[in-house]
């Protein structure tokens, strides 16, 4: 550990102890002694696991400890529960439920962070609602009147919350790297990589900037879609801490009572809603990651109003084509297809068995097979086919997972409001329609354009690398890197059989030396200098030794 590390390590013990007395309350203080935490993490005494925590399970006690903990771990849970390979499905589900409210700060408060980004009641508003529409652990979200009389909502950031956010990012990444260090599953599933995914994701929410850029290309997205609304931003009212944007109103979507009262054809909601979330996966690569029902409402001439443009996906070229071939060949029954568009997806630290794969692939299609389409949910289809995948060891990337998720918020959205819709329904002619466009003559000309400045990017560069791995050879620097993650056990092994087998040559040699100085000597030369009997005790001992550590290897 640096003395810097060292120090933030210090500043931060309070933390550190505050994580581990949550963790301890809700039943988890059994992890400090099987990964050696105590010390770490200031507990000098071992402590139990099932201290007041009767009647619920592990599930639901993670749960409690990530919202007890605050915006940081219910992030991490947010995270996890888009990763089946590893957690369970009890977990999941509990993860899935992870809530973000917490108690709204002080209008005082509010007026000091707009300050700071220089925004003035007096100057910049006709008023501001002191009491907030929403509050969660990153921001609380207020209702204003802007001087020229338009109608706002402020995003407006915790106090002190990227500070806290800060703390927490480097006690987690403490402990991903301490867990890679001890144990193989911390290695396997990558923690570190886990704890930067994390920090990146939260430094986008924190950076209100980022937001305001995300509501534009939505805005700009669906500038020609008569069904969508998305809210305008008011950039010279918002800055990082503070996110300013236009006041829209409409019926949340999952106020059934609502929608019915004001006699919201239903059925359509539902299609508009599927055939936008489609527009952002298959044409956009660009979806909202959080579609839950607090962030999207219906406005008086029944459009579609997106809000909290935080969490988005982003899904290049490449993974957008597997996603669309994989969609297809899923709602097509084709095993062939899913098989070839999992592998070409994921990623594979070792041999998969692509005979086994498709075997699992047809049971796991098999079990759609037949069914009324709106009784198929796609989403979970999907969840179920990730998880497939895990167990041949194909690791899939987080905006996958990310969109996975989406598809299933929305389909419990779809089933409130039209029972009878699939999202299969929606689904197969819209990847068709984006099918036909992938080999236009257009698409395929801009696609050989892009191989073609590749190729010639490689051949241009090429004289420029040749030069310099010719330079590191001539100067004796060229170093070529192999790694195994299972070399030093085959290493150890060799020692072992080296060793073993040295020792049996010895014992040979010795029986086979005593008993020829015992052809060329007397019995009574024998009797007086006992070199023979010497040497059977010797060759007996080390066969013994031999013998025994065989044994004891059970590998005989």
């Amino acid at each position: 550990m640096s003395l810097r590390n060292g120090i933030a390590h210090l500043n931060h013990i309070s933390r550190y102890r505050e994580v581990a007395n949550i963790l301890i309350k809700h039943g988890f203080g059994f992890l400090f002694d099987r990964f050696s935490l105590r010390k770490i993490m200031g507990i000098w005494k071992p402590v139990g696991w099932d201290i007041g925590v009767e009647g619920f399970g592990s599930p639901q006690r993670l749960r409690c400890a990530l919202e007890e903990l605050g915006p940081t771990y219910v992030k991490l849970g947010q995270l996890l529960s888009i990763r089946p390979d590893l957690l369970g499905p009890d977990y999941i589900t509990e993860l899935e439920k992870l809530q973000n409210e917490v108690p709204a700060f002080t209008f005082n408060e509010v007026l000091e962070v707009c300050k700071e980004s220089g925004l003035y009641l007096e100057r910049d508003f006709q008023s501001i609602n002191p009491v907030p529409l929403a509050a969660a652990s990153i921001a609380q979200v207020h209702e204003a009147v802007l001087n020229n009389g338009e109608k706002v909502v402020l995003k407006v950031q915790r106090p002190g919350i990227e500070k806290i956010i800060d703390t927490d990012l480097m006690i987690l990444a403490d402990m991903g790297r301490l867990l890679e260090r001890r144990t193989s599953w911390g290695r396997l599933y990558q923690l570190s990589k886990i704890v930067d995914e994390l920090g990146g994701a939260l430094r986008k929410e924190l950076n209100f900037e980022q937001e305001a850029r995300n509501a534009d290309l939505f805005r700009s997205n669906y500038q020609h879609d008569r069904n969508v609304q998305i809210p305008k931003v008011y950039w010279d009212y918002s800055s990082q801490r503070v996110l300013t944007l236009e006041y829209l109103d409409g019926i949340k979507i999952s106020d059934f009572a609502g929608l019915k009262k004001a006699h919201y054809s239903t059925a359509q909601i539902a299609k508009n809603l599927l055939e936008a979330l489609f527009k952002q996966i298959y044409e956009e690569g660009f979806f909202h990651a959080d579609p839950h029902p607090g962030n999207i409402a219906i406005s008086s001439s029944q459009q579609i109003i997106f809000y909290d443009f935080g969490q988005v996906g982003v899904i290049d070229e490449v993974l957008k084509e597997h996603c669309i071939d994989l969609l297809l060949s899923m709602v097509q029954y084709d095993v062939n297809g899913v098989t070839r568009a999992l592998l070409s997806i994921g990623i594979s630290s070792q041999y998969v068995n692509r005979e086994e794969l498709k075997r699992d692939v047809a049971r796991l299609e098999q079990k759609y097979y037949g069914l009324p389409l709106a009784q198929i949910r796609l989403g979970v289809a999907l969840a179920e086919l990730l998880e497939l995948s895990t167990r041949y060891q194909v690791r899939i990337p987080a905006e996958l997972s990310l969109l996975v998720k989406m598809l299933m918020t929305i389909e419990s959205i779809i089933s409130q409001l039209d029972p009878q819709l699939s999202i299969v329904d929606i689904a197969e002619p819209y990847g068709r329609r984006v099918m036909l466009r992938r080999y236009s003559p257009s698409h395929i000309k801009s696609g050989l354009q892009r191989v073609i400045l590749d190729y010639a990017r490689v051949v241009k560069d090429f004289p420029r690398d040749l030069e310099n791995i010719l330079s590191l050879i001539s100067e004796g620097e060229f170093k070529i890197k192999m790694e195994d993650v299972n070399l030093n056990k085959m290493t150890a092994k060799f020692d072992i059989m080296s060793n073993r087998l040295s020792l049996a040559i010895i014992v040979a040699s010795i029986i086979i030396g005593t008993s020829l100085i015992a052809e060329k000597m007397n019995s009574k030369i024998i009797s007086t200098v006992p070199v023979v009997e010497l040497g059977f005790i010797i060759a007996m001992i080390l066969g013994l030794f031999l013998a025994y550590s065989i044994i004891k290897s059970g590998k005989y």
